[in-house]
Order: structure tokens, then C-alpha cells, then sequence
């Protein structure tokens, strides 16, 4: 069995444990790298377009596919990740549009299918997964997550309701009675840290757990720039004006598929109103948000897990560099 699936099936071990029985979490002395940035896998855009190579890398002998039931990683036996060979993979019930080829990875063919119903074990939410997940494992399965979630929203033509076609490795859907051509999307959202001088404001949504509170985030619109959408988001959410911002990174973010752009925001100082989705907001001073992130929500996520939190490390000063 190769290391990296060694690797993850021990990791997987820990899901369920207390947190104090989970793995430390590293102390970050320089630029964070966060989880689903640092990819080791290549889309094979040029290739992937030509039905012989496509039948190649399906018989290749050590082509993996990684299996998903209900949105989440799909669990073996063992109760690891069902990761299975995929001359053995694509023989199992599959959703539509079967196995699809999500890059080659040191050379070997990657791929990912959705089980039906009843043929393997859900696991744990997607979320909980990726936290523990090595770096090129949450990042495989992360595109994984994000394009599959996409051609199960896709099985007819959204031009004429036809049933669609699949080609390059399930990457582009045909229609074959209009001709439109469907293509894995991905949503810009920005999310930003507001602040004036050693205050910042952090929201909370219903639902959320006690005590959560965090960054600002909103999809940008048509005809807007990721500043003017800073800007509006801000205005509706807590009724604060921007002066201006600075980018720090991205992140892809497949719950279902959306790059976070992320920035710090300088915002005039003011009365917070909470608007919109949030059912509270307020300003925080330095000290408070070291209270809040170091104590009651230290466990809640591994610090590289969202930008969210490499937002608010960047404004504290403990975080330097770019990251991705």
C-alpha cells in the first residue's frame, strides 16, 4: 500500500476521539500555509481532452480512485477512507457520470466517483475530514469534492433539459440535442477582516456554536470588483463604511466549490449594526481576540484550515508573508 494512503488510514484513526486525543497542532513561526492550497496534482489540461490517453490512464495499474457517498469520503472496512484501485472502483455502482479523472499525481491517474445509495459507509462531514487529511491528500480531495458536487447538479442540459454527455475524463458536459457545453465552476467570495486601528469586527451567524465568532464573507457579484464587493459586504453586514483594503490570499474552498479572497479591510470607526445573515457583531480589541481564538475556540479548527483565521493571525502580527 503506498505511504501517503498508510498515512491517512492512521490519521483517520483519530476521527471521533476527544479533543484532547487529537494530534497537536503545529505553532506557526512563519507564513501559514492553508489547507486545499498546496496541490501536487496536475489537471492534465492538455491530455485529458483525448479519448486513447483517457483510456490509458483508466487501465494505468496504478491509478487510485476515491470514493464519495452523500458528499462525504466513503469509508471501507476499516473504517478508513475507501480509496480503491480503478479498474476495481469503476466496477462498483456509480453515480453519473461514473469515475472522474481529477489530475495525475507523480505521474499516477487520480479519479473520484460518487457511490449510489447502500454500496459503502458515509463518513464523517467533508469538514472534519479535510482537517486531518495530509496537504496533497485534502487538496486531491478537496477538486475531488468540488467537481463532483458540480456534475451531480449537472446530469441534464440547463439550456434544454437533455440529458448530458460526459468527455475529457468527466471534466466537460455535452448536450447533444443544443450543442451547450458545461465546465466545472467555481464561486468568487471574498472574506475580510474589517478594522480601525486595534479593533477589528468579528460576526457570528444563527446556528453557529456558542461563543463562534469570525471573519465577514460574501459572493462577488456580477459587475463588481472584489474592493467594491469588500465594500458592500461590509455596508450590509454591520453598516460600516471602507476606506480601503489589502489582499493577503486565497483559498479554494469546495463546500460546494468557491475560491475565498481574502483581505483586511480598514473601515471608518462606528456604531456595528449586525444586518443581513449575521445575528451579532461587534467590535473586538487585540487582547479579546487573542482570548477568544486561544481559549474558547482554540479546538474548534487547525489554524491552517481557513483563511478566516489567517485573516485575523495576519492583523494580530503573528502570521508573515504570503501564503499561497
Amino acid at each position: 500500500m503506498p505511504q501517503y494512503f498508510v498515512r491517512v488510514m492512521n490519521i483517520w484513526k483519530d476521527f471521533g476521539k476527544t479533543p484532547l486525543a487529537r494530534p497537536p497542532r503545529p505553532r506557526y513561526t512563519h507564513a501559514m500555509r492553508l489547507t486545499f492550497t498546496d496541490s501536487r496534482l496536475d489537471h492534465a489540461g492538455l491530455q485529458r481532452g483525448k479519448p486513447d490517453w483517457m483510456a490509458q490512464q483508466h487501465a494505468h495499474p496504478q491509478g487510485r480512485a476515491v470514493l464519495f457517498a452523500g458528499g462525504s469520503l466513503a469509508l471501507d472496512e476499516d473504517g478508513g477512507p475507501l480509496v480503491l484501485p480503478a479498474g476495481i472502483a469503476s466496477g462498483l455502482a456509480l453515480k453519473w457520470p461514473g469515475l472522474i479523472f481529477i489530475g495525475l499525481q507523480d505521474g499516477a491517474p487520480w479519479f473520484a466517483g460518487a457511490l449510489e445509495p447502500g454500496v459503502a459507509a458515509r463518513g464523517p462531514d467533508f469538514r472534519l475530514s479535510a482537517m486531518r487529511l495530509p496537504p496533497d491528500l485534502a487538496c486531491a480531495f478537496g477538486r475531488a469534492r468540488s467537481i463532483m458536487m458540480w456534475s451531480g447538479r449537472r446530469r441534464f442540459c440547463s439550456n434544454c433539459g437533455t440529458p448530458n454527455e460526459a468527455f475529457d475524463g468527466g471534466l466537460r458536459l455535452t448536450c447533444p440535442s443544443c450543442g451547450m457545453e458545461h465546465y466545472p465552476r467555481t464561486d468568487p467570495s471574498i472574506i475580510l477582516l474589517p478594522y480601525s486601528g486595534d479593533r477589528c469586527v468579528l460576526g457570528r451567524q444563527p446556528g453557529w456554536p456558542p461563543g463562534m465568532y469570525a471573519t465577514l464573507a460574501g459572493f462577488v457579484e456580477p459587475g463588481e470588483t472584489l474592493e467594491a464587493a469588500c465594500a458592500r459586504e461590509t455596508a450590509e453586514e454591520v453598516h460600516l463604511k471602507v476606506l480601503g483594503t489589502q489582499y493577503i490570499a486565497n483559498q479554494p474552498w469546495p463546500f460546494p466549490s468557491s475560491l475565498m479572497i481574502g483581505f483586511l479591510a480598514e473601515v471608518e470607526p462606528g456604531e456595528v449594526q449586525a444586518d443581513d445573515d449575521l445575528e451579532d457583531a461587534r467590535w473586538f480589541t487585540r487582547d479579546e481576540v487573542i482570548d477568544l481564538y486561544d481559549g474558547a475556540m482554540a479546538g474548534w479548527a487547525p489554524k491552517h484550515f481557513s483563511i478566516s483565521r489567517l485573516l485575523i493571525e495576519r492583523w494580530l502580527g503573528r502570521d508573515s508573508g504570503a501564503t499561497v
